[in-house]
């Protein structure tokens, strides 16, 4: 499955994300893989995605192994059931930004919501890279690419806000992230979830070296 673990941290949170990434074989084991770290703008807390095969398992790195290699002073564990990723359109803006979009719904309208969402039409300037349940405080998760903050709230308010039985959407900007799975690894991972498989005008993309410290386009991290 696929898991998030938001990272609060002790004190600096750049310095919490340096802690990590120099402590990354404590987070990982044969039952737990690291696929991506990111932070949101404008969030104290920084997010590790994972792919969890054993849930039991999992627990002791939660809480024994990442506060020492993040420094951190709290966690949060969000599950994310029945992921689908998307390829790219071949054709995509060549600057594009990262964000996460949560979506709140009422319960009898969460599968109809899900639904509509990952088949709207997008366009090369503004798609999903994946999408998931989220029940928890939100209900659906999508991540997805912009290539502005104003092109992708004009999306959510017209496509997303106006389903019915949605009562509200959170957007914000990834404005760091790195991968940490290993390359094929990640890729397999990811092909083996598409909700459709690479055709003519689509490509597979690896939207994770999307997004930096200091904007929103690539750079060593």
């Amino acid at each position: 499955m696929m898991l998030m673990v938001r990272v609060y941290p002790n004190n600096d949170l750049e310095e919490s994300w340096r802690s990590l990434t120099n402590n990354l074989q404590k987070i990982s084991a044969d039952h737990c893989t690291p696929l991506y770290i990111s932070e949101q703008e404008e969030k104290d807390f920084m997010t590790i995605m994972f792919d969890v095969k054993d849930i039991d398992a999992f627990a002791d790195v939660l809480v024994k192994n990442i506060p020492s290699a993040a420094d951190s002073e709290k966690t949060r564990t969000i599950t994310l059931l029945k992921p689908v990723f998307f390829p790219a359109p071949k054709d995509r803006a060549r600057q594009l930004e990262r964000y996460q979009v949560a979506i709140r719904v009422t319960s009898d309208e969460v599968h109809n919501v899900f639904n509509h969402t990952i088949h709207l039409d997008y366009s090369s300037d503004l798609f999903p890279t994946y999408a998931a349940y989220s029940f928890g405080e939100d209900d659906i998760l999508l991540s997805m690419l912009s290539v502005s903050r104003e092109k992708i709230r004009k999306f959510v308010r017209e496509s997303i806000e106006s389903q019915k039985g949605v009562l509200g959407v959170d957007v914000a900007r990834i404005n760091m992230s790195k991968r940490v799975a290993p390359t094929e690894m990640w890729k397999k991972y990811r092909e083996s979830r598409y909700l459709f498989k690479p055709s003519d005008g689509y490509e597979e993309y690896d939207y994770t070296e999307i997004g930096a410290m200091e904007g929103a386009f690539v750079r060593d991290v």
